[in-house]
């Protein structure tokens, strides 16, 4: 396996309101060859959670002024059905609910989103959103510091969805919310919810842990497409409309960026310049 492939993730923590600075966690090395981009995200909110406490690290942590909450903007297109796949890693030490990604536009605040229920000792509840309609949570894998890889998807054709966990349906069902396509023109926030346009963030429903490799496609991948991608570690190229880049993302300049392997297993993930595809 090849150097220097880069593997951009994001790195979130949540705080207590009195603090303006938070502690970076070490970052486990894994058994891969090659450098990947790390970029880490600090956020300052207003209330929160008391559930989420500061990760104990053996070495001194460094520490990061932060300003914004949000992490970055990521433009959509109108679509009558899509995919988003990531790789995640929750804060084991964190409890509540969690949003992995919101998108919004001005007529839905929760066009689109993908949630977790966190509770100590139980499985990782995921469920999705869609134009304001709230999905059942289901069990989808240990909540643990481990890296997890979750596709969700969506259609307006009978409102079709479905949840993956590690490339195997957890949850899928109809009916959710067929009203119309996934508006354009939104913003697409990752590790926040948002309760107006681009704003208004509750830390107590934020991401707390790592992302990476978030895809979107602008039509449904079926099982077997997904489960390709996670035994091969590559992508589908058909339909894909965002690939995970540094270059497409606004990102916050409370960021710091350190280097350090894949999470993903035995495969290093190659990652083209262009940052949006036409499909």
């Amino acid at each position: 396996m090849a150097d220097g492939c880069p593997f951009l993730s994001l790195v979130l923590s949540r705080f207590l309101p009195f603090r303006r600075e938070f502690f970076l966690p070490t970052v486990a090395n894994c058994l891969l060859i090659g450098n990947h981009l790390i970029v880490r995200v600090a956020k300052t909110l207003g209330e929160t959670s008391n559930s989420c406490e500061n990760l104990k690290e053996k070495k001194r942590p460094k520490k990061i002024k932060t300003t914004d909450g949000y992490v970055l903007r990521l433009s959509f297109p109108s679509m009558g059905s899509l995919t988003v796949c990531t790789l995640l890693r929750f804060n084991p030490h964190c409890s509540g609910r969690s949003t992995v990604f919101s998108y919004s536009i001005p007529s839905y605040i929760n066009e689109f989103q993908l949630r977790a229920n966190l509770n100590q000792g139980k499985p990782v509840q995921l469920a999705l959103l869609v134009h304001g309609i709230h999905g059942p949570y289901h069990d989808a894998f240990n909540y643990d510091d481990s890296w997890h890889s979750v596709c969700v998807s969506w259609s307006q054709n009978g409102g079709r969805w479905a949840i993956y966990a590690h490339g195997h349906a957890v949850s899928a069902a109809e009916g959710l919310n067929s009203t119309d396509n996934i508006g354009r023109g939104g913003l697409f926030i990752i590790g926040q919810e948002q309760d107006t346009f681009g704003g208004s963030f509750k830390s107590d429903e934020s991401f707390s842990g790592s992302i990476t490799e978030l895809h979107i496609w602008n039509r449904v991948l079926n099982s077997s497409e997904i489960s390709s991608m996670e035994k091969k570690c590559s992508l589908v190229s058909s339909g894909l409309v965002f690939k995970w880049s540094e270059a497409a993302m606004e990102i916050e300049t409370s960021l710091t960026k350190q280097w350090s392997d894949s999470p993903c297993q035995g495969t290093l993930i190659r990652m083209q310049s262009d940052d949006m595809v036409k499909s």
